[in-house]
């Protein structure tokens, strides 16, 4: 993976490689945004063009160190994330300070092949308080020639001290029509890319969600459970509360996603059908139609604040019944 190779983040790009060409790239960053828009792979894309000895700055994407990188075998470049933590215990849901101690002094250590060493700290967000206060040390005191990535969802994720000391880049979502050319690329069928890209929130992992029937026919049944919420009793509104909550697990990581995204475009959508139909000012539908947009965009708040706390990895049952249990209160 190198810069060339990231698509519909021509901004993040730019900003790294000017960066780069000018020789004042910061020592810490934060990758922050959607899931699925390209954090990772413009992470990879950095590494490679930090230990590329062929084309240093930008990385030639064929050479041993740059194959190296794009496996995870490359000596210089330290990576540390939830996989990584299950395989110390497999029940893991955080990311440890024995993990961060390990990144610490992996990175202390003289490079291998190079001048430099790369960590990289991926869902970020997953890290706990103890292990972001072990992250502070290398932060204020980094050795060597050494750059560090937190790759997370949200900066707010991380204590404010860190991000006092990283340079936050920020990653937008992806235009819907590239979602759709990667999907096809991918050998995606015209049809079900177009549904899936349009649904996706431009993310494409969202997307890949969402190809196969089983993330489709569970996206359509919440649209329509969201259209009834305001007819629904409350115990069956709990029920799909519990039902949004789960599963765990990697695939339990995509679904979340996936109700994140559909709630939140469910949302988005009612909030541009209610304003579509604006009627004639100083009028009785005139003010019925505020009071209207009023409570759509109460919800829409809720919404966005309820994946916010999530991001934060807040509790998640008490997330989604706070949310649910608001839709209906703000029909």
């Amino acid at each position: 993976m190198i810069f060339e190779d990231v698509r519909g983040q021509d901004h993040a790009i730019g900003i790294l490689r000017r960066a780069l060409g000018r020789g004042r790239l910061a020592h810490a960053w934060i990758f922050a945004g959607p899931g699925g828009v390209g954090k990772r792979s413009t992470a990879r894309a950095l590494t490679s063009a930090l230990l590329c000895r062929q084309a240093p700055g930008e990385g030639c994407g064929s050479c041993e160190d740059c194959h190296l990188v794009a496996t995870g075998a490359h000596p210089d470049l330290v990576v540390e994330d939830l996989a990584r933590a299950r395989e110390d215990r497999s029940t893991a849901t955080r990311v440890s300070i024995e993990q961060i101690r390990r990144a610490r002094s992996q990175l202390a250590m003289h490079a291998v092949r190079g001048k430099r060493k790369v960590g990289l700290v991926d869902q970020a967000e997953l890290l706990t308080i103890d292990a972001q206060n072990a992250l502070l040390k290398t932060l204020e005191e980094p050795p060597g020639e050494t750059t560090l990535v937190l790759i997370c969802t949200s900066p707010d994720a991380l204590l404010s001290t860190i991000r006092s000391r990283c340079q936050c880049l920020r990653f937008a979502p992806l235009e819907t029509p590239l979602v759709e050319e990667l999907l096809k690329a991918e050998g995606v069928e015209p049809p079900t890319a177009a549904t899936a890209a349009a649904l996706a929130d431009g993310s494409l992992d969202r997307a890949r969600s969402l190809t196969d029937e089983e993330g489709l026919a569970w996206a359509e049944e919440l649209r329509t459970r969201l259209d009834a919420i305001a007819r629904t009793p409350v115990p069956q509104l709990l029920d799909l509360a519990a039902e949004l909550s789960g599963p765990r697990g990697e695939k339990g990581r995509a679904r979340q996603e996936l109700n994140r995204t559909t709630v939140l475009t469910w949302c988005r959508e009612r909030l541009l059908a209610e304003a579509g139909d604006q009627p004639a000012p100083n009028t009785e539908e005139a003010a019925q139609w505020i009071t209207s947009i009023e409570k759509t965009l109460r919800r829409s708040e809720q919404a966005y604040a309820t994946v916010r706390e999530l991001d934060r990895n807040a509790n998640t049952n008490l997330a989604w019944d706070r949310l649910i249990l608001g839709l209906r209160a703000a029909r």
